[in-house]
């Protein structure tokens, strides 16, 4: 049968000879291995969208990888999601690779495939550590503090996550879609889609490495774990591979017949820390309102009911006069609310039922909120 038309040929030379590299400076063990799949078993730990929830991941990462190496993540998010995208993706990058560790970058955490995102970070890792014999930086006795090349090693970092087992988790972040509801056009609320690409290797250049990787490793299913789009592809190349096994594994220097080796059993970190970041409560004011305008109503009400009982002609008067006599009644009707909420509160509270807000004192408008912040904060800095 023919083949897919991506990658063409140039490309997919290009793609094993880079994986031949790898295979022949670091063994064939990693990929003979099965690939890591997404979910509670390859990835035990707590996750959180936070820079230690990042760094807990990019820790198990490298473990699958067989990367020794500690994390160091620098965090430079800034206040919120990029305001150009429609859907903010992760930022995360790596920057230096030291003797013991591995430097990262963090611009943003997003609510797309985090993990897929972060497995092309530490293929660039194993790139950036193992270039070709006129790049490689490892060649001297003490090997020195690896910078990235973005010219060289991203994309031989996405040839490396299949080499190392994370080609299931790259592919899947490589295309990403994703819906969810638009505006209302008057008759009906359209969807909206987005499509999210993460790392420098397209999608359908992962998917022919994963269905060599399957051909070698003997296999007769695409590796479990992908997103349809990816197992399609996958498995489109493998029945166009089927026959080449022999010829693949000369090519990329795999002997043949080796049995793949499982994947070692996966504990839980016992060091693992907190990755719930805790959250400020906001700080609000017991914002002393009145009944002036619920008195108002009522008293209109009441009027107007009065006026059917004794004379429909002073209607009018009996309802104006009930609203006033409302009005002011209400008013001294002293109702304390939450300034951050406008929810109702008790008038000792110290907190906000509603909202959770630490209430600081009391004030006559909502105007006053902000002075009274900075006044508090002035005070006492450390309160707020």
């Amino acid at each position: 049968m023919g083949e897919p038309a991506v990658p063409d040929a140039d490309t997919r030379e290009q793609l094993l000879a880079v994986l031949g590299e790898f295979v022949g400076t670091c063994g064939a063990g990693s990929l003979l291995m099965p690939p890591v799949a997404p979910g509670t078993a390859a990835f035990p730990e707590p996750w959180a969208r936070t820079p230690a929830g990042v760094r807990l991941l990019l820790r198990r990462l490298l473990w699958h990888a067989g990367i020794d190496r500690e994390v160091v993540l620098d965090d430079q998010r800034t206040a919120g999601a990029p305001p150009t995208e429609r859907k903010p993706t992760t930022r995360v990058e790596l920057v230096e690779v030291h003797r013991d560790a591995a430097h990262f970058t963090l611009g943003f955490i997003g609510t797309d495939d985090v993990a897929g995102t972060l497995a092309h970070e530490v293929g660039t890792l194993h790139a950036a550590m193992h270039r070709p014999d006129d790049h490689d930086p490892y060649r001297t006795a003490k090997p020195p503090t690896v910078t990235v090349d973005p010219d060289l090693d991203p994309q031989r970092g996405g040839v490396a996550t299949v080499y190392l087992g994370l080609g299931v988790l790259a592919a899947n972040a490589a295309y990403q879609q994703y819906t969810r509801p638009g505006r209302f056009n008057g008759g009906y609320v359209p969807h909206e889609y987005d499509v999210v690409r993460a790392g420098e290797l397209p999608m359908s250049a992962l998917a022919f490495l994963l269905a060599v990787q399957a051909i070698v490793r003997g296999e007769e299913a695409p590796p479990k774990g992908l997103s349809p789009p990816q197992r399609d592809e996958v498995a489109e190349w493998m029945k166009a591979l089927a026959a080449q096994r022999a010829q693949l594994c000369e090519r990329l220097g795999v002997p043949i017949g080796v049995a793949s080796a499982p994947r070692p059993d996966v504990i839980v970190f016992e060091d693992v820390e907190p990755v719930a970041e805790a959250v400020p409560r906001r700080v609000a004011f017991r914002w002393q309102t009145n009944r002036g305008g619920v008195g108002l109503f009522a008293g209109a009400v009441a009027g107007v009911g009065i006026a059917f009982a004794l004379s429909r002609g002073m209607a009018p008067f009996i309802a104006i006069g009930g609203a006033t006599a409302g009005h002011v009644i209400g008013r001294r009707v002293r109702t304390p609310r939450c300034s951050a909420c406008a929810s109702v509160v008790p008038p000792s509270a110290t907190s906000c039922r509603k909202c959770g807000a630490l209430l600081r004192g009391e004030i006559a408008h909502l105007s006053e909120r902000l002075e009274a912040e900075e006044r508090l904060e002035e005070e006492s800095p450390e309160r707020l």
